[in-house]
Order: C-alpha cells, then sequence, then structure tokens
C-alpha cells in the first residue's frame, strides 16, 4: 500500500515538474510579444499577460479579435450563402412556383459565419422562419417575394427570391389535416356557448372517426410492481447471501477459540461429552448478557442433540454434515475418529489444528485489512484524475493557443 502512495506521488511530482518547466519556456523565455488570433469563426480570445513599462510591472488582458476577412473572401462568403439559400429554401417543396411545405430558412449559413434575416412583402403569409400560415393563404395562392439580409459583422448584403404559395390540397396529408383542423375550429366556434363541442364526422370525402387516446397508466403501473418485485427478489438473495458470508465469518472467528477450550480440556482429563458441557455453559452465561457467537451457537445445538438423546458420534456426524465451514466440518470428523477407535494423538491434533486455526485468523484479519486499503485506492484514484485534469488541461489549452 505504500508502495501505491509512493508511486502516486511520484507521477504528480514529475508531471507537475514537467508542467511547470514547460510553462516557464512558454511565457518567460520563448514568448516574443507575437499573440496568434483565432481563425474566422472561432471567436475572440483574452490573454492574461504581464507588462513591464517604466520600471513597474503590471497584469494586464489583452482582447486579440478573431482573423477578418479580406473583400474578396468576403464576397465568396455572401455568394457562398446565397448558393446554400437556393439549394435549401424550398425544402419538400419541388418548385418555388408551387409552395405548399413550409420553407427552410436559416439564421445562419456558411457553418454559422454569414447571418441571414428575411422579410416578405406580403405580411402573415409566411413566418420569419418560413412557416406557412395555411389559414392567410387564398384559395387561389399568392405570390411572396422574399427578401434575405445576409450579414457578417458591418457588412451586408440583400438577395431577394419570389415564391407562390398556395395551401396544400385534400390530396395531400398536410392539406387533409389541415382541412379537418378547420372544420373542427368552425364547429367550435358555432357552438361555444353550448356545454358540449361535437366533433365533425366529415369533411369532404373523408369520413372521421373519433377514438380517445388510450392511457397506459395501468401497463405502467403493472410494469412497475414487477420491477418492484424483481428488485426486492435481488435484494433478499443478496442480503441472504451477505448474511451467510457473515456468519460464516462468524463461524470461523470462533474457530481457534472452540479448539483451543476443547484443547485445554482434554488435555486436563476431561472426556468429551464434559468438555463440551462446560464451554457450552460457559457460553450460556454470555449469551444471557447479549453476547451471541455462531460459532458457539453450534456448539451448543450439538450438546443439545447429546442430551436429547442422540449419540456423540452421531450428533458429531451431524455437526460435520450441516456446518457449512470446512473447519467444522474437519473438527467434527478428528472427534468422530477419537470416539470410534480412539486416538491417542488427539491432544496433539488438536494443538495443532489450534496453531493452524490462529494462524488463519490472523491471515483473515490482514486480508481484510487489504481489501479495506484496495477500496481506498478507488476515492484516491479518483482525486489523482483531479488533480492531473487539473494540471494538464490548462497547459493543453494554452499549447493549443500557442
Amino acid at each position: 500500500m505504500k508502495s501505491t502512495y509512493k508511486k502516486i506521488v511520484l507521477v504528480c511530482l514529475v508531471m507537475g515538474f514537467a508542467l511547470l518547466i514547460h510553462d516557464y519556456y512558454d511565457s518567460k523565455i520563448n514568448f516574443d510579444g507575437t499573440l496568434k488570433r483565432n481563425e474566422v469563426g472561432k471567436g475572440d480570445i483574452t490573454e492574461q499577460l504581464e507588462l513591464e513599462y517604466l520600471g513597474q510591472s503590471k497584469e494586464m488582458p489583452v482582447e486579440v479579435k478573431e482573423r477578418g476577412l479580406s473583400d474578396d473572401e468576403l464576397e465568396a462568403m455572401f455568394n457562398q450563402a446565397i448558393d446554400e439559400i437556393d439549394k435549401s429554401y424550398l425544402g419538400k417543396n419541388d418548385s418555388p412556383g408551387n409552395v405548399i411545405y413550409d420553407l427552410d430558412l436559416k439564421d445562419t449559413y456558411c457553418n454559422g459565419l454569414i447571418s441571414a434575416y428575411f422579410k416578405f412583402d406580403k405580411y402573415g403569409l409566411i413566418s420569419s422562419d418560413g412557416k406557412l400560415n395555411e389559414e392567410n393563404i387564398p384559395i387561389n395562392g399568392d405570390v411572396v417575394n422574399v427578401t434575405a439580409e445576409l450579414s457578417y459583422g458591418e457588412e451586408t448584403q440583400i438577395y431577394g427570391f419570389p415564391v407562390v404559395v398556395f395551401r396544400p390540397g385534400l390530396d395531400t396529408e398536410e392539406g387533409q389535416l389541415s382541412a379537418i383542423k378547420q372544420a373542427i375550429n368552425e364547429a367550435d366556434e358555432s357552438t361555444k356557448s353550448d356545454e358540449t363541442l361535437q366533433l365533425p364526422g366529415q369533411v369532404g370525402d373523408m369520413t372521421l372517426k373519433w377514438h380517445k387516446k388510450l392511457d397506459f397508466r395501468g401497463l405502467e403501473i403493472i410494469i412497475l410492481g414487477i420491477a418492484a418485485v424483481a428488485a426486492l427478489s435481488i435484494g433478499e438473495k443478496r442480503d441472504a447471501k451477505l448474511k451467510e458470508k457473515q456468519l460464516l465469518d462468524e463461524k470461523e472467528r470462533d474457530y481457534p477459540m472452540i479448539v483451543s477450550e476443547l484443547s485445554i480440556l482434554l488435555g486436563a482429563g476431561m472426556s468429551f461429552r464434559k468438555a463440551l458441557e462446560r464451554i457450552v455453559s460457559k457460553y450460556a452465561i454470555k449469551k444471557k448478557d447479549g453476547l451471541i457467537r455462531p460459532g458457539y451457537e453450534d456448539m451448543m445445538h450439538t450438546y443439545r442433540k447429546m442430551v436429547d438423546g442422540m449419540g456423540e458420534i452421531a450428533a458429531l456426524e451431524d455437526l460435520g454434515q450441516n456446518s457449512s465451514s470446512k473447519d467444522y466440518r474437519k473438527l467434527a470428523m478428528m472427534l468422530v475418529q477419537n470416539l470410534k477407535k480412539g486416538s491417542k494423538d488427539l491432544l496433539q491434533s488438536l494443538e495443532k489444528e489450534e496453531a493452524y486455526a490462529f494462524e488463519m485468523r490472523k491471515q483473515r484479519a490482514i486480508r481484510a485489512g487489504e481489501e479495506a486499503s484496495t477500496k481506498l485506492l478507488i476515492p484516491m484514484a479518483g482525486m489523482l484524475f483531479i488533480v492531473i485534469v487539473i494540471l494538464v488541461v490548462p497547459a493543453l489549452m494554452q499549447f493549443k493557443i500557442s
């Protein structure tokens, strides 16, 4: 863990000194008073500079405007804007002599360099964004002269073109919808003093059937309920696995103490049953004070089975079969072997198992500490990334500008 800290500090130091050296040369040694303008359309920039004059030193912001266009470039730009208008203003219409759909009139052309403002000689037929006001268009159509005022800075140029606008015919979807909307408006206007509005059932040759839009609130609730049940189920399974793991960890923490007590009591000449009774009785006193240990609970259940009439071997075999910990299974097998065949090496085996259990407990503690340290690396890595961004981004921006 300490080596990781050292690496992080070393990386920050190397990058920080490298950027300081680069910025020093860029601002103090290599700078000759020449500021580069942004290209056309990139916008003005402001440089924070240090000015020395008459023995004084002062910080001064200097605004550098973007590069302007020459007369030839400006003329070419206006011509390009006019060409873009000619190619795009019709939108979905086939020709300027039969405009039934909205015009495609943009605010800017030439990638935003040329601003455009459109005006019309007939008021109310076309809006400034090119939308047709169908209710104002005469049945036989009308001619509208469109004037585009193009500008770049203080330079302007005028470009005009005529279009003939018509109401969409009933052979088009727009015309059909327009006729239906007009029929609704007329019905609404004629019955505005009534409590209800009867929607039209016939418009021209079109028969209309009206339906309310289906509200899917019920389906949303069903989906939400299913999702909630699924989330709760997943959460319960996850909590159960986490609880099972925590229970296993608690049992493994108790294991060295149980083996140690068994080794001491059996070494003092007690039988296994008496030793187990002694361990359980001591734990029962602690349990009354609210101290519950899963490993000792297993030993208590095993002893109660013996008290209820189950044989010692059967109770130990049941402990080994039902335990989720391999340590308890190994202990149960060792004790069963002793009870079946008798073994003079039981105490020696218990002492070895006790040493092994305490060593494993120490290893688990070390591993838990390493896991905690690893989890701390995530916020530390995030902080390092923020520091790198703070250092690198301004340097890259200055390098790009210079």
